[in-house]
């Protein structure tokens, strides 16, 4: 392991020494906000075994799917006995949107203590109809680990709060901030640049170049599993900000602009068809899976792609174990042939996933709620969310720092898959993700990819983004439900269009007027009000 790597592990591991060492049968109109009632609290587990929590899990900690109920998931289980309460876990059906289970799940008339989902855009909503207790007057008290975390950083805090300055609810954070959250970029095979005599590409006339020889020699083209390239993509590279995903950016001038919505995703959009046509653009593209992606990737059918650093883990696995001479290496995001970048993908390191306690959880269970929560931000809560059980999944290797049992690094579904059986920060959770964790799991190859999709692209890879701490009034969020979803229909069905040839990109500025008649307009000045709103916190 190289000192670079020991470093950034001992520096994630540090993270514990800036940590501090509800089912019921009312409806929410019954329950009175501001009248919780105070228990002794001494310590994990808390002296509440009599004590039940229901508590929904939209993604991120669901259940690994070698478990059909959380009584035999190790995470789950486990948990419950740290916090000596027992929890009621519910869960969506396997493959059901998060969104919609939610929404199904709120217009039921039970609703369960605790809630993770994204929620963050519309958190005053809910305060305010009822769904969603405020935490203001409790936090410091009941849940000071996490009270104290929000403190040491200024935009943590701000993101957990509604405009009137409510707490609302416990997020998903990545420690050390953009370099976890930039976990995405561009993919080649060094060994095929190497056996055609070929420069590592810079700029995306180079990709081209290496693009055509790898179709030429290999029959390989660019490729990426869906679900992450249309995120996103290499649209920065023309100074766009977004692919088939709908994107809302702040530009130059502090103003919400759509990427969809401007003559930069035309442009590259018009690259992505002419790849296309070529033959160059993978023909499944747009429904390719990771795991698709990773038996291309294995047999030979791409040398050039885009996908995550646990992806190039698992592909760099593969290789060796197929012994196919495979080198895949990180590769900086394209430049434009004006040797410019608009954006690449990355984030602050604040998820926008939340835990909240909704006021179905009476005031004689909210401070075993909020302490339940304020667990994983406590030093012993932030090794179990992210390790699992000392003794089980993890031990201290020779310096103090956990390192997995072979219970984890031998599990036959791999690494990724086992971490997510006995920790709840694999993907996302109420939580502090630790930045050793991404260090364990991933090869040093992956490691170093990241560090070439960050470092040279900080500047670009975050900023841009319209923050998902902003939040709507019941006004706003009414307004712009209907209208923004028929635009995300509506623009990703004319990316793909685009993209294949169905639609000639000559009809571009009829698309734009579309976008017009669909009150975008309308749109970008809602989100910018409430984009303005957050500024002012």
């Amino acid at each position: 392991m190289s000192k670079k790597i020991i470093s950034v592990l001992l520096a994630g591991f540090m993270l514990s020494s800036l940590l501090l060492g509800c089912s019921s049968s009312k409806k929410p109109s019954e329950t009175k906000p501001d009248t919780a009632t105070e228990t002794k609290f001494s310590g994990y587990p808390m002296n509440a075994k009599d004590t039940t929590l229901t508590w929904w899990v939209g993604q991120g900690y669901t259940l690994n799917a070698a478990y059909a109920k959380a009584e035999d998931s190790p995470f789950h289980k486990e948990l419950a006995k740290k916090l000596g309460v027992k929890i009621d876990w519910q869960f969506p059906t396997t493959g059901t949107d998060p969104k919609q289970a939610m929404n199904l799940m709120l217009a039921s008339e039970t609703l369960p203590n605790i809630i993770f989902n994204d929620i963050m855009t519309d958190s005053d909503r809910y305060i305010n109809e009822g769904v969603v207790r405020d935490l203001s007057k409790y936090m410091q008290k009941y849940s000071p680990a996490y009270y104290k975390f929000l403190q040491s950083n200024k935009t943590y805090d701000k993101y957990m709060k509604t405009d009137s300055g409510k707490y609302y609810g416990y997020g998903f954070f990545r420690e050390g901030g953009g370099w976890n959250d930039t976990y995405q970029g561009p993919i080649v095979r060094q060994d095929w640049l190497d056996a055609l005599n070929l420069q590592v590409p810079k700029t995306i006339s180079e990709f081209d170049k290496v693009l055509k020889a790898f179709k030429d020699k290999y029959g390989a083209t660019f490729t990426a599993p869906w679900s992450r390239f249309k995120q996103g993509g290499i649209s920065g590279t023309f100074g766009s900000y977004g692919s088939s995903d709908l994107i809302f950016y702040i530009d130059g001038n502090n103003k919400v602009q759509l990427a969809q919505g401007q003559k930069e995703w035309k442009d590259y959009i018009a690259k992505l068809n002419e790849w296309w046509k070529a033959s160059l653009l993978d023909q499944d593209l747009l429904t390719n899976d990771d795991a698709i992606v990773r038996t291309k990737a294995l047999n030979g059918k791409t040398g050039l792609a885009y996908s995550s650093m646990g992806q190039l883990s698992n592909w760099e696995a593969d290789g060796k174990k197929a012994n196919n001479g495979a080198k895949w290496v990180g590769l900086d995001y394209p430049k434009g042939n004006d040797g410019k970048l608009a954006m690449v993908f990355g984030g602050p390191g604040i998820g926008s996933v939340v835990s909240a306690i909704t006021k179905s959880c009476p005031d004689d269970k909210l401070e075993i709620a909020m302490r339940a929560l304020d667990y994983a931000y406590t030093e012993e809560g932030n090794l179990y969310w992210n390790y699992g059980t000392e003794g089980v999944s993890w031990k201290k290797d020779a310096n103090g720092k956990p390192a997995y049992t072979d219970l984890v690094t031998k599990d036959p579904n791999g690494l990724n898959d086992a971490i997510s059986k006995y920790g709840g920060s694999t993907w996302s959770g109420s939580c502090i993700q630790a930045t050793a964790l991404l260090y364990m799991k991933n090869t040093e190859t992956a490691i170093k990819a990241n560090d070439t999709w960050f470092y040279p692209n900080e500047a670009v890879s975050s900023k841009w983004k319209y923050p998902s701490g902003v939040s709507l009034t019941a006004d706003e969020s009414t307004t712009l439900t209907d209208l923004t979803n028929s635009i995300a229909t509506y623009s990703s069905e004319m990316f793909a269009k685009f993209v294949t040839g169905e639609e000639p990109l000559s009809n571009f500025d009829k698309y734009l007027q579309q976008l017009d008649k669909m009150n975008l307009k309308k749109i970008l000045e809602t989100r910018q009000k409430a984009y303005d709103r957050y500024l002012a916190r």
